[in-house]
């Protein structure tokens, strides 16, 4: 239990140094750039879902996690399991510590903001500002997790193939991709497959057919999804390998 405290503790004291200098950089760059497009327009118009970026970073993170912290953890000694216990606790502090202040961010700005620009939300841009502040950092906080579960169920995914076999996988995500774009985009005998897709997507994301809104079914998608790739991660990660020789005498397997 020690060692698994050890490894918490040092994913979480890690993220949270790179969460401060992501912020700094955010502070310093979005008031850039916002006022380049000032004195070139005269305007600012609007600033839209900042929280794109953290999904970029959380996506990162999921995706570093595998290259950098494993092979780490493995050459001190630690276990597999502690490794994917310490890198859940990892994912959650990063996506509840950033949805937090991504959302008290997002709610100062609409009211600071208000006489200069629009600002929008993730969240309210899809569900309204309506709605009590805990539901859009909780919808934020489940939004954050997944991507970073989905990023790092990725990382190991490939990191158990042989090279081709990723290359071929990820050229015939990208052909899938494109062929089902054509078919909801397009026309032609597709047409009632497209509406029960849209009304079926539509529920998922809890805008029902009598025009309420349920976040409920979101949120529990989020969480099942999430949970979903966290099972199948622990999966790789017990048979996962760091493609180093020189360093595969120092692993043990549990």
């Amino acid at each position: 239990m020690k060692k698994l405290l050890t490894v918490i503790r040092y994913e979480c004291e890690t993220s949270f140094q790179y969460i401060w200098v992501f912020y700094l950089a955010l502070a310093c760059i979005i008031p850039a750039i916002s006022g380049i497009i000032f004195l070139l327009a005269s305007k600012i118009g609007s600033i839209n879902c900042l929280e794109l970026n953290s999904i970029i970073f959380v996506s990162i993170v999921g995706i570093l996690q595998m290259k950098e912290d494993f092979r780490m953890l493995m050459q001190n000694g630690f276990t597999r399991t502690y490794i994917f216990l310490g890198t859940m606790a990892q994912f959650v502090f990063i996506s509840g510590l950033m949805s937090l202040v991504d959302t008290l961010l997002g709610t100062a700005l609409r009211v600071l903001l208000s006489g200069y620009c629009n600002y929008q939300t993730i969240f309210g841009s899809l569900y309204g500002y309506g709605h009590p502040a805990v539901l859009g950092w909780l919808w934020l906080f489940l939004v954050y997790l997944l991507f970073s579960s989905l990023c790092f169920f990725f990382a190991l995914a490939l990191n158990r193939m042989p090279k081709k076999v990723s290359i071929f996988i990820g050229a015939a995500a990208g052909v899938l991709l494109i062929l089902g774009a054509s078919v909801l985009f397009g026309t032609g005998p597709w047409d009632s497959f497209k509406h029960r897709f849209a009304a079926l997507a539509a529920k998922s994301f809890g805008f029902m057919a009598d025009g309420t809104i349920r976040l409920v079914y979101p949120l529990f998608l989020l969480l099942l999804y999430a949970g979903l790739l966290n099972v199948c991660s622990y999966l790789f990660i017990r048979r996962a390998e760091i493609n180093d020789p020189a360093a595969k005498s120092l692993f043990s397997l549990e």
